[in-house]
């Protein structure tokens, strides 16, 4: 991967902690000429989403070392790189964090990164697999804010992984719940051609044994000659007789195929949607109301973290000089261009001041209202913080390594925090209890979100329910079915 520019935020600390995030969604173009070494590159696609994870795991960092009974006289700092989205890419981003070797670290006294003990990611459960795998080996811990894949449960091919996002185990289970208590007996299912959604079916027909629930049909979403295939999959749809639509997606593949479900104009289904698309701003637009009205998922809770978005819009580029994102952040928010050495003397958009304000626009940057897993981003910093708080009240002779050994915390080991971060129980500022069971799993809670449409013709998630893991075998469902707007013109789904 030496053909791709390492982008690295950092702060030096006690303990730093390493993290990849999409800040961008798509690689550089390969360079296919081999007549020359290819020159670095970028990446493209500039994703706010991932920026606001970034400042979020930042904001966490700082609240913590200005906290003086959490980790007293010790200071967090991290690495934060880009994976680009894509697998490799992210995996040579690990590699680089956890060896040390990224060369174009700014802000670093050596220039280069020091080693880290843990990661925060992947923003993808094909991602973090990989990731996890390759990690696993030297037993440096994955603490994934996004991959909900169920997969990534098995200890025994992935001892190093742990997530604040709930399994899609729980979530299967849950959809299982609701088809049986609606006496839903005729569904079809469509799938995401991946690890999310291959797992993620498989675990909601493990949950309906037994049960009088059937499936009509089960069709995987394409990944390559959409033209044809799209449209092939619709067609299975309109023509089914089942009514209730259980689609098991990441959302960029269901834009795909729920934009062709409105092309063909098909209002008649109850859309049954996973957490990855309930509440995504891709498909929630007011166009799509007319087929997706009514529509029903499972979205993970709301955790409102205070004092966010005022940091969030605090700073301007002078603030932030060795912040290798902040040039292309600033000038996509304002439609601008930052001049500096690099930057054209010609440019057909006005020049940026440095001096606009974040507090002034509104987009997904700065929009902190449906902020999922900027929480769980939030959550994870803090539960290796508390990881770190348990290791320094360890008292000699009566500790968990060899000979009640005690971890050194000025030369941390990967496989100390590893262990300590699979039996941490804490309490989050947002007021939330966590701890993890033997799969590295933290206990589930799910609202259950239901399309309508607003007064301005805009797509309005609305609260009808909930469902809680109160333990591994004790579950908690709630539905208001009075608030409920059924899908396909109905006023209950039969």
């Amino acid at each position: 991967m030496e053909t791709l520019v390492s982008q690295t935020v950092y702060k030096e600390g006690d303990v730093v902690i390493g993290a990849v995030f999409p800040i961008h969604l798509k690689p550089p173009e390969p360079n296919l000429d081999f007549t020359q070494q290819a020159a670095p590159s970028g990446c493209q696609s500039f994703y706010l989403r991932a920026y606001r994870w970034l400042h979020t795991m930042i904001f966490a960092v700082e609240e913590i070392n200005r906290n003086p009974q959490l980790l007293p006289n010790l200071t967090l700092g991290y690495a934060i790189t880009d994976t680009c989205l894509t697998e490799g890419t992210a995996l040579a981003a690990a590699l680089r964090l956890v060896t040390g070797k990224d060369r174009v670290v700014t802000g670093s006294g050596c220039g280069r990164t020091p080693k880290v003990p843990v990661i925060i990611g992947a923003a993808r459960s094909s991602t973090a697999i990989v990731v996890a795998r390759t990690l696993g080996v030297f037993s440096i811990p994955l603490m994934s804010y996004a991959a909900s894949c169920g997969c990534l449960g098995d200890r025994k091919k992935y001892p190093n992984f742990l997530r604040t996002v709930p399994s899609d185990a729980f979530q299967a289970r849950a959809m299982a719940h609701m088809l049986r208590l609606f006496g839903w007996t005729w569904v079809g299912l469509v799938v995401g051609d991946e690890d999310y959604g291959r797992s993620g079916i498989q675990l909601l027909l493990k949950e309906l044994q037994n049960s009088e629930v059937c499936v009509a049909f089960s069709v995987f979403i394409p990944k390559v000659n959409l033209e044809t295939g799209i449209p092939r999959v619709v067609e299975t749809l309109r023509h089914s007789t089942a009514k209730v639509i259980v689609a098991f997606a990441i959302s960029i593949d269901m834009e795909v195929l729920l934009t062709e479900v409105v092309r063909q104009n098909i209002t008649d289904k109850q859309w049954i949607a996973s957490e990855s698309w309930i509440t995504s701003g891709l498909i929630s637009i007011p166009q799509n109301l007319p087929s997706l009205k009514g529509t029903i998922g499972f979205a993970q809770r709301k955790g409102i973290i205070q004092g966010l978005r005022s940091f969030l819009t605090r700073f301007q580029p002078k603030d932030l000089p060795s912040d290798p994102f902040m040039q292309e952040f600033w000038e996509l928010m304002f439609g601008c261009y930052l001049k500096n050495d690099s930057t054209p003397s010609l440019s057909a958009r006005p020049q940026c001041t440095g001096s606009e304000r974040l507090d002034d626009v509104e987009n997904i940057y700065t929009d902190v209202s449906e902020p999922r897993l900027t929480y769980f981003v939030y959550k994870a910093v803090y539960a290796i913080a508390h990881a770190i708080h348990d290791m320094l009240s360890c008292q000699p002779g009566d500790g968990p390594f060899e000979k009640g050994g005690c971890p050194d915390v000025t030369n941390l080991q990967p496989w100390q925090i590893l262990h300590y971060l699979s039996t941490v129980n804490f309490t989050t500022p947002v007021g939330e209890a966590t701890h993890y069971d033997e799969n590295g799993d933290p206990p589930a809670a799910y609202d259950l979100i239901n399309w309508q449409a607003g007064a301005q013709g805009t797509v309005e998630f609305v609260k009808v329910g909930q469902f809680d893991t109160v333990d591994g075998s004790h579950n908690k469902f709630d539905m208001d079915v009075k608030k409920v707007i059924w899908g396909g013109g109905e006023s209950e789904v039969k």
